[in-house]
Parts: structure tokens; C-alpha cells; sequence
């Protein structure tokens, strides 16, 4: 609420000191949110490394939003080396958990060829189940895929 003003006015410094007690209170969500207040430097100075440590506590405590977020800083090297291998992991397990945005991530991957072996039927298989899921990037991406096949 305090993130973006919902009934509250809006502190970005209120929801990181919320979003601290709930991850060390053992809520995930509010590790992989204090995460996100990292990544972007909202709240808090933006720390990379310290967003990759909050999603992969986050992750490992069974947020699949956590490690879908957590696969994106491996795509694009951020407080990591990139490592496409390792966010295909990261985004299969978000995806297997039922987090559509790692279905919509793991089946770009299959698209492009990063990480995995380019396979389009993969990618227009995971990003089906992403845009069945409700993400819409799913859904544009799979209109992508399916020009792409028809090709």
C-alpha cells in the first residue's frame, strides 16, 4: 500500500521498513518485494547484489515470483555474472510454480536460443501456458512465435 500510495500516501521508505520486518519475519513476498526496492533504488540506494540476495531467499523459500525475478537479473547481469543457464533454471522453477512471467521468460529463452537449444514449438508451448495464465507479454510474444513458425 505504501509502495504505491494505495489508501496511504505514498513511502517508498515506510514500505521498504515493512517489507524488511515481513522477510525477517519469514515472508517471502516481502523478501522478494524488499528485492525489487533494491533493483530499482526505491526506498532504499539501489543494490543490486543485495536485490539478488533478498530474490534468492525469497526463491528458496518457495516464492516463484522471487526466483522468475531473480532469473532476470542472471539474463542481464545484474549484481551477477550473466549466466543464461542459470536463469532458465530459475525461470523454470518460477514457471513450474505457476508464476506466468517465468513461463513468458523461460518460453523467450527457447525463442531466442539463450541458455537452451532455439526451439520454437518449446517457446510457443510456454508461452501459451503464460497467456492462458493471464500475462499478456505472454500472449504478444506467442503472436511472435506463431508468425515466426508459420514462416
Amino acid at each position: 500500500m505504501y509502495t504505491n500510495g494505495d489508501g496511504v500516501e505514498k513511502d517508498l521508505g515506510k514500505a521498504v521498513e515493512l517489507y524488511k520486518k515481513a522477510c525477517d519475519g519469514g515472508d517471502m513476498s516481502g523478501c522478494g518485494n524488499l528485492g525489487s526496492m533494491y533493483a530499482d533504488g526505491k526506498g532504499v540506494e539501489k543494490n543490486e547484489q543485495k536485490a539478488v540476495e533478498l530474490y534468492k531467499k525469497a526463491c528458496d523459500g518457495g516464492n516463484m515470483r522471487g526466483c522468475g525475478k531473480l532469473g532476470v537479473m542472471y539474463t542481464n547481469g545484474d549484481g551477477v555474472k550473466k549466466d543464461f543457464s542459470k536463469a532458465v533454471q530459475l525461470f523454470k522453477k518460477a514457471c513450474d510454480g505457476g508464476n506466468m512471467l517465468g513461463c513468458t521468460n523461460l518460453g523467450s529463452m527457447y525463442a531466442n536460443g539463450d541458455g537452451v537449444e532455439e526451439d520454437f514449438s518449446k517457446a510457443a508451448e510456454l508461452l501459451k501456458k503464460a497467456c492462458d495464465g493471464g500475462d499478456m507479454n505472454g500472449c504478444r510474444n506467442l503472436d511472435i512465435i506463431y508468425t515466426l513458425m508459420a514462416k
